[in-house]
């Protein structure tokens, strides 16, 4: 995840990538689905990219462990949706800063697990205020996109503990129901 990052934020440099990719509440942007499929792979600059590749790698190694590769992308993913739907449903014309969402949503899944354990969060819950509230303060509006994907990442935390001990479809389908609520609250937007 954190090459692809890096790549597509290079490519965007030199192609017309970042018109492609970028999501929000733009009519243009209606039904164009692979806009919030993808908004966790972008970023508004090179070294935005960068930052974070090597945080996904730091978070990777606590995460990826617990729920395996695919999942920890899929998760990433997903979070990614949840930060789209948010600027979305709150108007925000466009946005291409959405790899912040996926790492946010990821540490929102890894804050929950760790609650249920038992184990202190409360470096977690800091570091994500911390984060939001300085978006807020130098005035981006990636603020809303970062709550959406915090709630998206806490519910598939929560997810993820609620059928880790089943089968791997459940845990198949508690993602396709999340990212289906997503899609469903964007369809709604783009309808409106």
């Amino acid at each position: 995840m954190a090459v692809v990052t890096v790549l597509i934020a290079l490519a965007a440099r030199a192609t017309p990538l970042a018109s492609l990719l970028a999501s929000g509440a733009a009519p243009d942007f209606d039904f164009q689905v692979w806009r919030p499929l993808v908004f966790a792979l972008t970023t508004s600059s090179i070294m935005s990219a960068v930052l974070t590749g090597l945080l996904l790698v730091l978070i990777g190694h606590q995460i990826e462990p617990m729920i395996g590769s695919v999942q920890f992308a899929v998760l990433y993913l997903i979070c990614g949706v949840g930060g789209s739907t948010a600027i979305t449903l709150a108007g925000v014309p466009f946005s291409f800063e959405g790899s912040m969402c996926g790492l946010f949503g990821l540490m929102a899944a890894s804050t929950v697990v760790k609650y249920v354990q038992q184990q202190d969060i409360r470096a977690d819950i800091v570091l994500l205020t911390i984060f939001i509230i300085w978006a807020i303060i130098v005035g981006s509006t990636t603020w809303i996109a970062d709550i959406g994907a915090v709630v998206v990442g806490a519910v598939s935390g929560w997810a993820w503990l609620q059928t880790r001990w089943s089968s791997y479809r459940r845990q198949v389908g508690a993602g396709l129901a999340i990212l289906a609520v997503c899609l469903a609250a964007l369809v709604v937007a783009w309808v409106m």
